[in-house]
């Protein structure tokens, strides 16, 4: 019944698809699972696809309408990025000296 009322009664929104697809007993992807549970969450957006506001919520950050959108990727400065490329360098040699040495 629930599957039938949100087909026919729920707005057309991000997490609409994705909640019947997990109703219907399909599996979802990490994203797949937030924007359903939003979607349920606001009851189907009956109130219009706005933010929640809900900033205590674990997944709010990725919530559809969210006004706090994650930003991918972190800053690095320049003297971060010399420091990682000098670890990665580093660990290359190592590896290939291992590689070298080994009798498999």
């Amino acid at each position: 019944m629930e599957y039938e009322n949100i087909e026919k009664y729920g707005l057309t929104a991000q997490g609409k698809r994705e909640l019947l697809k997990y109703l219907s007993g399909d599996g979802l992807t990490r994203k797949e699972a937030m924007l359903a549970k939003c979607y349920e969450c606001m009851n189907g957006y009956t109130d219009g696809k706005v933010d929640c506001r809900v900033e205590s919520c674990p997944i709010y950050a990725f919530m559809p309408f969210s006004a706090c959108k994650i930003t991918s990727g972190r800053k690095l400065t320049p003297e971060m990025r010399g420091e990682i490329g000098e670890r990665l360098r580093k660990a290359r040699t190592i590896k290939k000296g291992a590689s070298k040495g080994s009798s498999f």
